[in-house]
Formats: structure tokens, C-alpha cells, sequence
């Protein structure tokens, strides 16, 4: 029973933080917000740093099942890639204030959580996608499937640069489907180049 009024505690404030960002709600607030007293709530995490760490790996491992239940209804690995990064733009598109440079700036252990799921889960995974995409000839067979990983989490960085691309006046979503559409395609052999035409033109 603990464990489910905290996972309704975490969903609460993560939606809070994606309405309103994250570095804008004071600790009193958040208690506040999670019909908790000032005392509850710090009995419960202790600080809003902590409050922030414990929402953000509860979003992560959400990403983890939702994207075995993707890949169990795929057929291929380039439908699977491609799932993969849609599942990514959902996200981004679902969380259009959270703040990542206040994350990263303010929230550190929040941040290299982050940083270690994309280490310890989406580059072994975007890997081993890319490898099995080259060997079922839906990607092109002179590719590196390491490198070619680590340029599209480097990619993910670059959508989510905001000096580059400033919240304000650009849409994250359309920054990720003009970088990844036209890199993805030129991974592709003709039939992968099929696949993702279809699956981009669906977004």
C-alpha cells in the first residue's frame, strides 16, 4: 500500500512538473500541490532534489516496459529503431516544460540518472537494433553500428540544446523529426528507406 501511494505521489508530481517545469515550484508548493503538510512531505522524500530523483528513474524504467511492449508487437529492427525514436518524440512532445538545463544545472543527481539510463540502457539498445537492422539488410552494411549509436544519443543532446534551439520559439518535436528523418533514412538500404518514409510520414 506505501508503494502505491508513492508511485501515485511520483505520477502527480512528474505531471506537475511537465505543466509548470520544474524549476519554478518551491518545496512548499509541491507539498502543497501533493495534498501533504510541509512535515509529510519531507518525511516522505526529504527534498524536493530527492523528490526530483525519485520521479525521474520512475520514468525511466516506465520507458523500459513501454518499450518491450513496442518491440513485442514489431517484426523487424528498423521498425523497432524507428518505434524507439517515435517513443522518444512522444515523450518530448508530452513534456513540453521540462526543463532540462535547469536539470542538469540544479538537480545533478536527477541528471546523472539520466545520463547513466542512456549509458547502462539506450546505447547497448540502440546498438543492438543498428547490428540486427545491418544483418537483416534493412541498414547499410558498411555502417558502425557503436558509432552510429552514440551520434544519435549525441542527436538527442542536440534537440535538447537550448541555446541552439531556444524553448521559446521552436518546437522540440519538429527539431527531432527534421534531424532524425533525413539521418535515419540515409542509414537505410532501400527497403529500410521504405519502412522509415512510411513510418515518418505517419508522425
Amino acid at each position: 500500500m506505501e508503494q502505491v501511494l508513492l508511485h501515485q505521489l511520483l505520477d502527480k508530481a512528474n505531471l506537475l512538473f511537465r505543466s509548470v517545469g520544474i524549476g519554478i515550484v518551491h518545496e512548499e508548493q509541491l507539498a502543497a500541490a501533493l495534498d501533504l503538510s510541509n512535515y509529510e512531505f519531507r518525511n516522505q522524500f526529504g527534498s524536493k532534489q530527492e523528490l526530483v530523483v525519485q520521479v525521474i528513474r520512475r520514468n525511466l524504467t516506465r520507458q523500459k516496459h513501454e518499450h518491450a511492449e513496442l518491440f513485442a508487437n514489431l517484426g523487424t529492427p528498423i521498425e523497432c529503431l524507428l518505434a524507439l525514436l517515435h517513443h522518444s518524440l512522444h515523450e518530448l512532445r508530452r513534456s513540453p516544460h521540462y526543463d532540462y538545463h535547469v536539470m542538469r544545472e540544479q538537480y545533478a543527481q536527477a541528471w546523472n540518472a539520466m545520463q547513466e539510463y542512456l549509458e547502462q540502457y539506450s546505447y547497448p539498445l540502440l546498438t543492438r537494433l543498428l547490428q540486427e537492422g545491418i544483418i537483416e539488410g534493412q541498414l547499410r552494411a558498411d555502417l558502425n553500428a557503436p558509432f552510429i549509436a552514440r551520434i544519435i544519443l549525441a542527436q538527442f543532446s542536440l534537440i535538447l540544446n537550448e541555446e541552439m534551439f531556444p524553448p521559446d520559439y521552436t518546437n522540440q518535436a519538429d527539431v527531432y523529426r527534421n534531424i532524425f528523418f533525413y539521418y535515419v533514412r540515409g542509414l537505410c538500404t532501400e527497403e529500410g528507406a521504405r519502412i522509415a518514409t512510411s513510418h515518418f510520414a505517419r508522425m
